[in-house]
């Protein structure tokens, strides 16, 4: 059952998910590329927010909770004000319309960003 409701997301939305898969992969380059760097001890955190958790917790563990308690809420929550205010131009818009085009483009922006700190990031890793 699990593959045939794949299926049919993948069939009826392969736009949408096309910007996840560029989304996720970017975040999580980001991620091991910090996570790396960071064990290596070749960089520190710059943001001051994540800095003071990371000194807090130490920089494995406030890696994890920066990325799974403000960063990844943040990018849903920037979905969310996305759909609402960049609403789908359909006559008739529902749940069952694909995702809209800005949606779309918010998660491709989230993955090129992700990527490009990626590429930053691998000059801390040697």
């Amino acid at each position: 059952m699990g593959s045939g409701l794949s299926q049919f997301w993948v069939a009826r939305y392969p736009a949408g998910w096309l910007a996840v898969i560029v989304c996720a992969f970017g975040r999580a380059a980001d991620f091991a590329t910090t996570w790396i760097a960071l064990k290596s001890g070749h960089a520190i955190e710059a943001k001051a927010g994540a800095a003071q958790i990371f000194d807090a917790l130490g920089p494995h563990t406030g890696l994890i909770l920066y990325e799974s308690l403000i960063t990844t809420p943040l990018i849903f929550l920037g979905c969310y004000f996305v759909r609402r205010y960049c609403p789908a131009r359909h006559d008739h818009a529902s749940l069952d319309q694909p995702p809209a085009r800005a949606e779309q483009m918010f998660f491709v922006s989230i993955g090129v960003i992700s990527l490009i700190v990626a590429v930053h990031n691998a000059q801390f890793l040697f």
